[in-house]
């Protein structure tokens, strides 16, 4: 069956596959999946199991036949096939300069799509209601864990980024500015594709999370947040606290699994989105892009 998705750089729709959707369908859409769900998948022990055999030596010989099975091109990757120590280096390769190139890199005012993945704009998150399946209403306040912070984010906008096993698994920052706070917050590790969270939007604020937070010059506050996943060993932040960011260098990087970005915006920032984004998001379609690749001014 798939998820319909638009592709930026074609401008066409196209139908993403979705690794083992039936067993994804039954886990949570079956009330008997949903038992084995809580028993097994979510709980951390499940994730971490996968991560160490992604870390293991004897995990590179997948590599090759995992990409070549999944249609996934390593042209722009550092490393070769033949060249990756386990599974996870491969997952999380770096690309060589130039790969992924900034949009409008002078302009202060320009944001980037913060990882290759596919992308959903929600316009005035404290109304939204239209998220993966109408009716479902977004908790700020708990996706930030703070109601005070959750009271600064009102009536602002979030784009969310989601990275499925097939995607180059480093993400970038989306803007320039200074990294002010940084929290983990922790929670379980259920699944963030669309099958899951037209059943359950709570999803995205039950899992474990790294929120971010960015004093910008040309947005006031932004938040960053890093959702994990089923299967993912680790979330790694590659700068800390304090440190001056720019828009395109890489932020971090998710181990083996699927994952997903959150970056929020103060009503304030008044933002104008492109329009393909805007148009497919108010459809509850998701828009494929790379990142770097310009979202927003």
């Amino acid at each position: 069956m798939g998820i319909k998705i638009y592709n930026l750089e074609t401008s066409n729709y196209e139908t993403e596959k979705v690794c083992a959707e039936s067993s994804l369908r039954f886990l949570y859409g079956n009330p008997i999946g949903k038992v084995a769900l809580e028993v097994l998948v979510a709980r951390a022990l499940f994730s971490r199991i996968c991560g160490l055999w992604a870390d293991s030596k004897s995990s590179a010989k997948s590599i090759q036949s995992f990409a070549e099975n999944n249609g996934i091109s390593i042209e722009d990757s550092q490393k070769k096939f033949g060249e990756f120590a386990t599974f996870n280096d491969f997952f999380t390769r770096a690309l060589v300069d130039g790969a992924r190139p900034v949009a409008e890199p002078d302009n202060k005012r320009a944001i980037s799509f913060p990882a290759d993945a596919r992308h959903l704009l929600i316009k005035n998150i404290s109304a939204c209601d239209t998220f993966y399946t109408k009716g479902q209403k977004f908790n700020l306040e708990k996706f930030l864990s703070d109601k005070k912070l959750a009271k600064r984010f009102e009536g602002g906008d979030m784009l969310i980024s989601r990275l499925c096993p097939l995607d180059y698994h480093r993400f970038h920052y989306p803007v320039s500015g200074v990294i002010a706070a940084r929290r983990v917050i922790n929670g379980a590790l259920y699944t963030v594709s669309p099958i899951a969270l037209s059943h359950n939007l709570e999803i995205l604020w039950q899992n474990r999370r790294v929120l971010n937070l960015f004093e910008t010059d040309a947005f006031g506050l932004v938040a960053f947040v890093e959702i994990g996943a089923t299967n993912v060993g680790s979330i790694v932040n590659f700068d800390n606290p304090s440190t001056n960011i720019l828009r395109g260098f890489e932020a971090g990087l998710f181990r083996f699994g699927g994952s997903c970005v959150a970056t929020i915006f103060e009503k304030s920032a008044n933002i104008k989105w492109i329009s393909e984004l805007e148009e497919m998001s108010a459809k509850s379609i998701e828009v494929y892009a790379k990142v770097n690749t310009l979202c927003g001014k």
